[in-house]
């Protein structure tokens, strides 16, 4: 805690005031970052496009929020050297969980307007959540083996085809 006081130019007291201990702050930090995610990635909900190019928009924002934030991302991966395991691992089941109900929406929405199969888009979205958070994981930690772009778009390609309701084309 003094070194965090110590670079937000603050006393340990001021910091104490706010924060309890170490895992209050982390928690805050996390809480405060993921929201401005969630934000972003409910706008893409609410914009214009057809259900396959807001999955897509969802995954390039959750990709750029990973890369510009490695607080989410240490979180995210599991790290136990760079994050407070306890407090990293309760912030992300709540957060999986909106991102799932996020992207289950964008489905419920694909079905509904026709551009989509009828499906369980709350088990198609657990999947979409876990196979793209392991490939943002993946590229945003350097250890990606293919070309990210190329990878999601494969990705974005096989769930399109299997979801679509007809020809998937290029949207």
């Amino acid at each position: 805690m003094e070194e965090v006081a110590r670079e937000a130019g603050c006393s340990r007291t001021t910091l104490y005031a706010h924060f309890r201990n170490m895992e209050d702050l982390y928690g805050s930090l996390l809480q405060q970052d993921a929201e401005d995610f969630i934000h972003e990635a409910e706008a893409v909900l609410d914009g214009p496009g057809t259900a396959r190019r807001k999955i897509r928009r969802i995954v390039e924002v959750t990709r750029e929020t990973y890369s510009r934030n490695p607080v989410l991302r240490l979180a995210f991966s599991g790290d136990s050297e760079m994050s407070l395991e306890p407090v990293a691992h309760a912030f992300t089941r709540d957060q999986e969980s909106r991102i799932v109900d996020l992207l289950r929406r964008v489905l419920e929405g694909g079905v509904a307007e026709g551009s989509l199969r009828p499906m369980d888009p709350e088990r198609v979205a657990y999947l979409m959540f876990h196979l793209g958070n392991f490939l943002v994981e993946r590229e945003t930690a350097g250890l990606g083996d293919y070309d990210f772009d190329e990878i999601i778009g494969l990705m974005d390609e096989v769930f399109a085809r299997g979801i679509a309701n007809g020809p998937t084309g290029t949207d």
